[in-house]
């Protein structure tokens, strides 16, 4: 016990470590990204998704181990949730900008371990499998992952995104995979193992540890930059050496060939390059230029050095470059230039003069690479560096890791010549740190947890101390308040054995009697001193010691824990039977059987009588029950029960009046009182109420008893009551159904003839009542035809016994001609003679006479189905033909007997399943009309189909619509083709307009040309030009003219409500420059809106002004005026009028044509097209255009705007 205590201590202090600690590591991760950022120079930051996780799986833990089920719940699928989100980051439309929050798939699957073992363990029953199970995984995860770093092979399997986070997650993956089979337990357990002074000392420690951690790491990235700058300065100073003594060998060199008189001889050139080849390695080729950048002198190491100088020689900037090197008479480096192997070289020049005024650029290649790589190993590089020249790499002392992996740290500049800029940048690749600063502040952080770890063991361990230390003082209490509480227990058990009416004993395995009291004396005639040691066969009967042998094996052997109730028989000392009830159960400290005897004998005479009692109640049809003079149940038997419905526990012990209708308590009263002085109670009706609070009439007969108790007979007649009301009501009703069906009574006895009327056959034969005919004066009152057909009916039932239910013709007493049915039927005695003749009779004059209107209106009916044109046929709610005129015979091509009777879906099977199935069920299922059109394909025929549902069935009136389907077809065919071709004709006018523009393009383009050079022309030449550039650019506007004409119908808009006066205002703007040229006065009043397309409307107003301003008489000012006219609800008339020149108003009809013009050109410019234009816009909208006009006196348009569609209405229009 104490030994699983303390491990539930251990994996508990464990695992809260390592709750907080992830709490902790994930806090500074998530404080260091964003403070810092991303990676910056000289700092690594771990990725945030990692910390984000971490919180996660802490307050999982957390929650757990305080066994908070819910919170635990939603952490453990959020974090599920998360993980899986963070691993799709690449796969996500939004994901490039989530990239520090993905995780390997590996910490995926590790974490989703995780979460799970943490659900199983607060849900599952047994939970601890899973993280049985789960375990080993995590742990190999982990392990994998740490051992990624030394081991290249499994370097895939690092769990981090950089080194760093791989040696601080891969040691945390395995410590919480520790923990995971455990988690069950510690949340199951049922004493705390926590307490406020060891979460302080946790969560106290672990900050200080993860504190510690993240500061070393961040003296390490300042240590870092610090160590960069320095080398690059190093780096920065060596290289300006470098170059300061290449420019100085190189510029000795020529110093010494200008003394010369020309270019050096081959043997001094051959022994000056070589030794400077030889001396200096970086050096690749040195030669000697004319001014024209010719070689005359090369020596080089290798032919691919004259390769790259022809390369570095042919460039564009090079010559100038010479140019610059000799006017400034000093030594340059050039800018590096890769050779095929891509390693830079770059040049170094001096000019040297061997003859006066004609200086030779002295030339020499060095190998960059060659330079820089000799720098850095000087150096105790532990970063890497790369060599810049304006942004273009140089050298790089790890050329493997991309730009993208390169982490910043620190820069240098280096001006090696007072045109050369270079610079050295150091830098890590992204997520790499020295091996010192990688693993020192992992190693801290884990010590510092294990300390704080042992710290909380320590604590709890402490506490656990101190806690059992008073559960042990406790325990010592209690078990001497036990020792007192058995010692007085003892001594009440044995006073219990000695004052017990029951016989208490023990008995042992053998079955000889151990201890028994002193109730055996009384109970069976023995003393206890005379039973102890003997076998209890000694008292048991024969006929009981087999069950009884076999009931002490059960409770020995543990097959039965207790007996209760088992009954023996035994023999008393003088000989008599005693009956005894035994409980009795098996001690197996004792090793004995423990018994507690009642005798019975008594009780089971009382039990036999009261079941004969109890078996007398409960067979009783009728209701019994006892009853007190207080009014209480003292019993009552089944058949009471089940009549009022309570149970006898709900009725014994409360008072009878409670289920007796209130008005008849007295009653009730009164007869008790008659019981209390000595007179029985004979058919006693009241009314009881059951549990449903329905009243039941009881007849009652009681009697008192001698010990006041009153016993009680009830029977319950309630229906037998009922009935009777029933039939007095059946009775009243006849009587009042014969009155109002007119519907009488008559009996004939047979032989004597006797006859015997209902009252109503007096009032339907008009007879005074109680004049009862004889059988011959009643059938005189029937025709002749009737009194023959009735007068065989009763002759033949009188000897056959045949039944008759004819209708008949009488006249009343009155002499009034009706009609009757008479039915009748023959009455035998039990000998099987006729004796008696019975029967009814009916007035059916009214009947006869509707059914005869019926008949009548029925056979009008069928005359006017049959006229119709159209086919018609009902059926019953059974889908049963009950009607089909000659016109549906001709459509269905089937008669009236093949449809008759016949069900609709049987004779027409196609039509399951189709349009006519659904709206012929709708309109009989909802009995609302449906009305549709219908393709039957067994007919070939469409029909137009009404439908109308009634009590009867189904009404179909329907007709042949294939005609007008097929005309219909053809019309449809014919508008596809006709907006086929206006698409055609639309698509060429666009494609022939623009085809033409062209050639005509080009001639102007030509002629003007031509224009330019019109001096070398006559004056015809130049005149034809101008006359060819006028029709070109009159061409043109025309072919313009002709696409915004056709584009109304192919490029318009939807319409939509739109401002006139907005639009018309817009206009005025674009045409300010004509209205101010011709000194134009417009005045625009109000206006309503208008539906339509905007920019059209804006062409028609447009075109409309234009004109009104163009076409007015020279030095008169244009005055328009613009404003509404007969203004109604749905429709209105724009008015436009001007002063201008006007027209004949016989030319209204020709300005709308397109390319019609009223004026000669040379006069008035434009096309002619503005007007159709205007027309064809109008047109769509559905408004009408009215002008007049007259010469001299200026021209009015009218657009009357009428009402539209919705707008969707009005775009198809």
């Amino acid at each position: 016990m104490v030994s699983t205590r303390n491990r539930e201590i251990f994996w508990f202090c464990l695992a809260l470590a390592l709750a907080i600690s992830l709490a902790s590591v994930g806090g500074v991760i998530l404080y260091d990204f964003y403070t810092g950022g991303s990676d910056s120079p000289g700092r690594i930051s771990l990725h945030p998704g990692g910390g984000i996780l971490a919180i996660i799986i802490s307050a999982t833990l957390l929650t757990l181990l305080f066994q908070l089920p819910r919170a635990a719940t939603t952490f453990g699928v959020l974090g599920l949730l998360v993980a899986i989100t963070f691993s799709l980051v690449p796969a996500l439309p939004f994901g490039p900008g989530l990239q520090y929050t993905k995780i390997n798939p590996l910490l995926l699957v590790a974490i989703g371990l995780i979460f799970l073992s943490a659900l199983s363990a607060i849900h599952l029953p047994r939970g601890w499998r899973f993280g049985l199970v789960s375990a080993p995984l995590v742990l190999a995860v982990g392990l994998t992952s740490f051992l990624s770093r030394w081991y290249p092979p499994l370097a895939a399997a690092g769990v981090g995104s950089i080194a760093e986070s791989t040696l601080v997650v891969s040691p945390l993956l395995m410590l919480v995979g520790l923990t995971l089979p455990f988690l069950y337990r510690i949340y199951h357990r049922e004493i705390p193992v926590y307490s406020r002074g060891l979460i302080l000392v946790s969560i106290l420690g672990i900050l200080i540890t993860t504190v510690t951690w993240h500061t070393m790491r961040l003296q390490y990235s300042q240590n870092l930059k610090q160590r960069a700058q320095t080398q690059v300065s190093q780096l920065a100073a060596a290289t300006a050496s470098a170059f300061h003594v290449k420019l100085a060998l190189v510029r000795r060199l020529a110093e010494r060939w200008e003394v010369l008189d020309g270019a050096p001889s081959e043997q001094l050139w051959q022994q000056e390059v070589s030794s400077y080849l030889r001396d200096f390695p970086e050096m690749r080729l040195i030669a000697l230029l004319d001014r024209n950048l010719n070689s005359v002198r090369v020596e080089s190491r290798t032919l691919d050095y004259h390769a790259w100088l022809d390369r570095f020689l042919a460039q564009e900037e090079t010559r100038k470059w010479f140019e610059h090197v000799v006017d400034s008479k000093a030594p340059h480096l050039s800018w590096p230039l890769p050779d095929r192997k891509g390693r830079a070289h770059a040049v170094i020049s001096v000019p040297a003069t061997p003859e006066p005024g004609n200086p030779w650029p002295v030339v020499a290649v060095v190998d960059l690479h060659h330079v820089y790589q000799g720098l850095t190993q000087q150096q105790n590089n532990t970063l890497n560096l790369a060599v810049f020249y304006e942004e273009e790499l140089v050298y790089d002392t790890s050329p493997n890791i991309p730009e993208s992996e390169q982490l910043h740290l620190a820069s240098a500049v280096v001006e090696a010549h007072h045109d050369n800029v270079w610079r050295i940048d150091a830098y890590i690749g992204r997520g790499s740190l020295p091996p010192d600063e990688l693993y020192l502040p992992p190693l801290i952080l884990f010590g510092g947890l294990g300390l704080s770890f042992l710290v909380m063991l320590i604590h709890l361990f402490w506490r656990e101390s101190e806690r059992r230390s008073v559960v042990l003082t406790e325990l010592n209490d209690t078990l001497n308040y036990h020792l007192e509480e058995e010692r007085g227990l003892r001594q009440t058990n044995e006073k219990i054995m000695e004052f017990s009416r029951d016989l208490l004993c023990s008995i042992s395995p053998a079955g000889r009697f151990l201890t028994v009291s002193p109730a055996s004396e009384a109970m069976l005639g023995y003393a206890p001193e005379e039973l102890k040691g003997r076998h209890y066969n000694l008292l048991l009967l024969t006929e009981d010691r087999d069950s009884t042998v076999e009931e002490v094996r059960k409770l020995a052997s543990g097959q039965s824990n207790r007996a209760l109730g088992f009954r023996t028989r035994l023999r008393h000392r003088d000989g008599h039977t005693v009956t005894v009830s035994w409980t009795a159960e098996w001690s197996r400290e004792d090793n004995a059987l423990f018994c507690v005897g009642r005798d019975i004998s008594d009780e089971l005479v009382a039990e036999t009588l009261s079941r004969e009692r109890d078996q007398f109640f409960s067979l009783s049809p009728d209701m019994f029950c006892i009853v007190d003079l207080n009014s209480h149940f003292f019993e009552v038997n089944n058949t009471f029960v089940e009549t009022l419905g309570y149970t006898r526990e709900q009725l014994l012990g409360t008072s009878y009046l409670e289920v007796i209708h209130t008005d008849d308590h007295q009653k009730v009263n009164d007869a008790v009182q008659s019981l209390t002085e000595g007179e029985d109670v004979h058919n006693l009706f009241i009314r009881a109420i059951d549990t449903t609070h329905n009243e039941h009439w009881l007849q009652i007969n009681a009697i008192l008893s001698g010990d006041d108790l009153i016993y009680v007979v009830a029977r319950d007649i309630t229906e037998s009551l009922e009935t009777q009301e029933r039939l007095r009501s059946s009775e009243a009703l006849l009587s009042i159904a014969e009155k109002t069906a007119m519907i009488g009574g008559w009996t004939v006895e047979i032989p004597p003839g006797k006859v015997v009327w209902t009252p109503v056959m007096f009032d339907i034969f008009e007879v005074p009542p109680g004049e009862e005919p004889d059988l011959e004066t009643g059938l005189s009152f029937y025709t002749d035809d009737s009194r023959a057909t009735l007068s065989t009916a009763i002759d033949l039932c009188a000897s056959t016994g045949i039944p008759f239910d004819e209708e008949v013709q009488f006249r009343t007493a009155s002499g009034r001609l009706r009609w009757g049915r008479a039915i009748g039927h023959a009455v035998k005695n039990e000998k099987g003679k006729i004796v008696r003749l019975q029967g009814g009779f009916q007035d059916i004059t009214a009947s006869r006479q509707a059914m005869d209107q019926i008949r009548r209106y029925a056979e009008r009916q069928a005359t006017i189905f049959e006229s119709i044109t159209d086919a018609f046929f009902t059926v019953d709610k059974e889908w049963r033909f009950t009607y089909v005129n000659r016109r549906s015979e001709e459509i269905l091509h089937k008669s009236r007997e093949e449809l008759l009777g016949h069900n609709l879906w049987e004779i027409f099977p196609a039509a399951i399943g189709t349009e006519f199935d659904e709206m012929y069920t709708r309109a009989m299922e909802t009995g609302e009309s449906v009305s549709f059109e219908g393709y039957y394909a067994p007919l070939d025929n469409w029909l137009e189909i009404s439908a109308y549902p009634s009590e009867e069935g189904l009404a179909v009136y329907y007709r042949s619509i294939r005609e007008r389907k097929e005309a219909q077809w053809k019309l449809e065919e014919t508008l596809k083709e006709l907006e086929r071709s206006n698409r055609e004709l639309q698509d060429f006018a666009f494609v022939a307009s623009h085809d033409l523009q062209e050639p005509l393009r080009k001639i102007r383009a030509f002629s003007d040309r031509l224009l330019v050079k019109s001096d070398k022309l006559g004056p015809d030449e130049r005149d034809y030009l101008e006359r060819m550039q006028s029709a070109a650019a009159r061409m043109q506007s025309l072919i313009m003219d002709l696409l915004s004409y056709s584009r109304i119908t192919t490029r318009a808009k939807p319409f939509e409500i739109c401002d006139t006066e907005t639009i018309i205002n817009g206009v005025l703007q674009d045409m300010e420059t004509a209205i101010a040229a011709e000194q134009a006065s417009i005045k625009v009043l109000p206006l309503p809106p208008i539906t339509g397309d905007a920019t059209q409307l804006r062409q028609v107003f447009q075109n409309l002004l234009s004109n009104s301003i163009k076409f007015h008489e020279p030095g008169k000012s244009p005055e328009i005026m613009i404003y509404p006219e007969d203004i109604r609800q749905d429709s209105w008339t724009l008015v436009v009028t001007d002063n201008g020149i006007g027209f004949d108003e016989k030319y209204a009809e020709k300005i709308f044509h397109p390319f019609q013009r009223l004026h000669k050109r040379d006069a008035y410019s434009g096309t002619g097209i503005g007007m159709a234009i205007v027309k064809k816009i109008l047109d769509r909208h559905g408004a009408s255009v009215r002008v007049q006009s007259a010469p001299g006196e200026g021209t009015t348009f009218r657009i009357r705007f009428g009402p539209h569609e919705t707008v969707e209405g009005a775009n198809h229009g």
